[in-house]
């Protein structure tokens, strides 16, 4: 399983302690300017052979996680942005991807499809597994969501208005209420 570890304030502290540990290592969002915490991610059953860290702004929400087994790749929301870190990293320098999203990250779930479903602040978006937009909807603030794969569905209420959107997950395609 892996999951986040340890908190860190600064990225020099993260640093310092992969450097202690690794070989390799990668933070993610480590050139932003502006830097509250920073979390490292582990595997308890060692599918990661270097080290995984997540530096973010400090938005108050939490980065999340995914593991693929399929595609042995690690999905990572954060700030205003998803990153995929494929877990076999063959040589020296580790590769990742990053996408930047419409807004501030909230959550992200895996899709039957092989796809990845990202709400976000102001609307969703989903990526296939190498984080190419397959569409996005941007509205107003987002102040809860489901996701319901059985009926193909992903639902989102706006905040102001509570008015709930209803949206194919396939295509984007808003779907009567």
């Amino acid at each position: 399983m892996i999951t986040f570890t340890e908190t860190f304030s600064s990225v020099r502290e993260i640093k310092q302690s992969f450097q202690d540990r690794y070989e390799r290592w990668l933070i993610l969002g480590s050139n932003h300017e502006a830097i509250n915490e920073c979390y490292s991610i582990e595997s308890d059953s060692n599918e990661l052979d270097f080290g995984l860290g997540v530096a973010i702004a400090g938005t108050g929400i939490m980065p999340k996680i995914f593991f693929s087994e399929i595609y042995q790749t690690l999905y990572v929301g954060f700030d205003s942005y998803i990153a995929a870190v494929p877990i076999i990293q063959p040589f020296s320098t580790i590769e990742s991807r990053l996408s930047e999203l419409n807004w501030v990250f909230f959550d992200l779930f895996p899709l039957k499809n092989g796809n990845i479903c990202v709400i976000d602040e102001i609307g969703a978006q989903v990526f296939t597994r190498d984080l190419t937009k397959v569409w996005s909807f941007i509205k107003d603030i987002v102040s809860d969501w489901v996701l319901n794969e059985e009926q193909g569905m992903l639902s989102l209420t706006l905040m102001d208005t509570e008015e709930v959107i209803n949206f194919s997950i396939t295509t984007g395609a808003i779907l009567p209420a």
